[in-house]
């Protein structure tokens, strides 16, 4: 699932290079949305609505207990991700990955879908992503938190 989930976001990251252009309009406001497919599984994106910018894709397969997490930082930033709720952070350690993207990089990880800051996520829809030296909310509200819960609830616990 590691490398369709990278493959997807590094593809949405590419196809939002290639269409910029200077616009006429205002872009939307970043949410959540949730797909769910039997040959990927259960995908929960933060991102702009009707286009490829993600900021960050949870990954799992339903009732695993596991979340593959992804997020679009500066190409080259080791340890400088993290996802934060409720005021538990949870660092991604991982080495940035390139991406077609000059100066864009992704860092994926795997962890269990109950570890404390998703698990504040998924009960309050509280985050902040910490990426590229900046910190950017992206809490759930209203609707969107229905799709947290659900994707969570899904994914299920660790076995």
């Amino acid at each position: 699932m590691r490398i369709g989930s990278a493959l997807g976001l590094m593809a949405a990251i590419v196809i939002t290079s290639a269409c910029a252009h200077p616009a006429t309009e205002v872009p939307a406001a970043m949410s959540w949305a949730f797909n769910h497919t039997h040959a990927e599984g259960l995908k929960l994106v933060y991102g702009q609505p009707r286009s490829d910018n993600v900021l960050v894709m949870l990954s799992c397969q339903p009732d695993s207990g596991q979340v593959e997490i992804a997020v679009a930082t500066a190409d080259g930033m080791p340890g400088a991700v993290a996802l934060v709720s409720r005021r538990v952070r949870l660092d991604l350690t991982g080495a940035s990955a390139p991406t077609p993207v000059q100066g864009v990089g992704m860092v994926i990880e795997t962890t269990r879908a109950d570890t404390p800051a998703l698990d504040g996520f998924a009960r309050t829809g509280d985050l902040l992503v910490r990426t590229s030296g900046r910190r950017i909310p992206a809490s759930a509200r209203g609707e969107d938190q229905a799709l947290v819960s659900g994707f969570f609830g899904q994914c299920g616990r660790p076995a």
